[in-house]
């Protein structure tokens, strides 16, 4: 799966910030089911900043943009069960 971001600088002799589309060649999922966490990582590395929100997400993120955003469950639209067969078949790792 391919994704197209622009949070990511380019090197560019200006005085402006110049934002220019890069593509991510690997995006990866996963459902941490003991707390209820889907976690949706852009790009691999560790984060520099955490921004936590009203306990509903966490970005995390550096100097080059954000990699990574957890997202808290508070409740799902259909049977529990169901859904983790249908994030298994889309790919998510369950821990």
């Amino acid at each position: 799966m391919s994704l197209w971001v622009r949070n990511v600088h380019r090197e560019v002799a200006s005085n402006a910030v110049v934002y220019e589309p890069v593509e991510v060649r690997r995006v990866r999922y996963y459902y941490d089911s003991g707390v209820d966490v889907v976690s949706i990582r852009l790009r691999d590395g560790e984060p520099k900043y955490v921004i936590d929100g009203s306990g509903n997400f966490v970005i995390f993120a550096d100097d080059l943009g954000v990699w990574s955003v957890d997202l808290e469950v508070k409740k799902w639209g259909g049977e529990h069960g169901d859904v983790v067969r249908k994030m298994k078949m889309a790919g998510f790792e369950i821990w």
